[in-house]
């Protein structure tokens, strides 16, 4: 049983307010995000530059962080303050860390420890423009320590034990609003089921070492991730496909799962029963024409034996 907070607000002579529209998005939202969202309900929020110095950030960040709000709903924006879009860490660039700035977060012992960490993971000492990047994920997105440890060994986990490569990865996540562990899992938890259902189509089409067009990695993502479909069903699909046409073909394949995806299949028994329903259709329609085909040749045969007769008659 959860053990209940007993607690009172000590209000003083200011209050703080907030509307209950920002509780189910306080997991989703960074660090930096809720320090802005609290100081917009301050007197000091009423500048950006007020903003920004409070919630210990830049003026462009303040912005995405507003933006972040105004699109949940949480906010809304004078016409005189509407911004056209925020900058995003990865449209803006990562600023430079001066040398004071670099003794400022090297002071922490959860920062020492995280270097410590993600340089055990990749097996090297980090160069001081790799320690910068880490000092960016943790200072400049504040990333949490788990998130980015995490994140750390994915990377590592598949092949790219890279600095570079972590803070592009943790940036395209940041600006994507993934920035809570739990998002962070399911991310990866798409990306290995992708990767792995990859190598099992690659053997399916015979495709080996070559590397998969942008289109091919747009139709395997929407096979695996958007209509979530198993081996066994894009196999199934590849098997009609071969009975169709002599060489595999991704966009062929795609159009069979993009039916079967629009008919609400989901397993293979929804499959099987799809394609029986598709099979007596077919019998249907050819049995059909078959009676059409009969009636006309009866017509022409009772046709031409009257005129048959009737030239009899008259010879």
């Amino acid at each position: 049983m959860s053990k209940p907070i007993n607690f009172e607000f000590l209000f003083g002579r200011s209050v703080l307010n907030l509307p209950g529209v920002c509780i189910p998005l306080i997991a989703s939202a960074s660090a930096e995000q809720l320090r802005v969202l609290i100081g917009l309900a301050s007197e000091n929020g009423k500048t950006l530059e007020g903003l920004a110095a409070l919630a210990d950030t830049t003026e462009d960040h303040a912005l995405a962080a507003i933006a972040f709000w105004e699109k949940n709903g949480v906010i809304t924006l004078s016409e005189e303050l509407s911004m056209p879009t925020a900058p995003t860490y990865a449209q803006e660039g990562r600023a430079a860390y001066t040398g004071a700035d670099m003794e400022r977060i090297s002071a922490s012992g959860e920062m020492q420890e995280l270097l410590a960490v993600c340089s055990a993971i990749f097996g090297k000492t980090f160069t001081p423009t790799e320690t910068e990047s880490l000092f960016y994920l943790y200072d400049g997105l504040r990333l949490e320590f788990e998130y980015i440890v995490r994140l750390c060994k994915y990377c590592h986990d598949i092949g790219k034990a890279s600095l570079r490569y972590l803070e592009k990865v943790a940036i395209s996540l940041y600006d994507g609003g993934s920035v809570t562990v739990g998002a962070l899992e399911a991310y990866i938890e798409k990306e290995e089921r992708k990767n792995d259902m990859e190598f099992q189509i690659r053997m399916l089409f015979g495709i080996g070492e070559r590397a998969l067009t942008p289109k091919e990695k747009e139709y395997l993502s929407a096979w695996v991730i958007d209509w979530n479909f198993s081996y066994e069903i894009i196999e199934m699909a590849y098997n009609q496909m071969m009975s169709q046409i002599p060489q595999p073909k991704f966009s062929y394949e795609n159009g069979i799962l993009k039916r079967w995806a629009e008919a609400g299949c989901r397993t293979k028994e929804d499959v099987e029963k799809l394609l029986v329903g598709d099979k007596k259709a077919r019998e249907n329609a050819k049995q059909k024409e078959k009676e059409q085909n009969i009636g006309f040749d009866l017509d022409e045969f009772f046709a031409a034996a009257t005129l048959r007769g009737e030239e009899s008659s008259g010879s």
